[in-house]
């Protein structure tokens, strides 16, 4: 068949040529149609997401105006007053090294002897937490050793 033929051949009224035309342009069409109706969503997603950081931005300008408040020395001071607390004197500062060993030197509280006994459970609660320090090393697989 030539090309001749192919723009003048009729299938039930409609040349061929006409008919591929119509296909493409309704596939351009639905295309068009969908792209926009997804770009409206994403605009819609990106507007609802500008909103949120906006918002959190207020929160969070908030946030450090009542971070900013509750820091400052003269309410700190007066609260001090109020509750009558005092500088910590120099002996009884220590350092963060050596808290765990005040920790472990401390002695826990003694029952009296007519008391029930207390369970291992209450004195857990009162023992200070296992740093990574402490805690022994785990066991090697017998393949694992070198």
């Amino acid at each position: 068949m030539t090309s001749v033929g192919l723009f003048d051949r009729r299938i039930r009224g409609f040349r061929i040529v006409e008919v591929a035309g119509m296909g493409v342009l309704l596939t351009l069409v639905t295309s068009v149609y969908l792209a926009k109706t997804f770009a409206g969503r994403e605009r819609q997603e990106i507007s609802r997401i500008e909103q949120e950081i906006g918002d959190e931005g207020v929160r969070k300008r908030l946030l450090e105006a009542e971070v900013a408040h509750l820091e400052q020395p003269r309410r700190i001071e007066q609260l001090a007053q109020m509750m009558q607390l005092k500088p910590i004197a120099p002996d009884h500062e220590i350092s963060e090294d050596a808290l765990i060993d005040v920790a472990r030197r401390r002695e826990l509280p003694r029952a009296p002897i007519s008391a029930a006994p207390v369970a291992p459970e209450a004195l857990a609660a009162d023992a200070p937490e296992a740093v990574p320090d402490d805690l022994p090393p785990p066991p090697q697989a017998e393949g694992a050793q070198r």
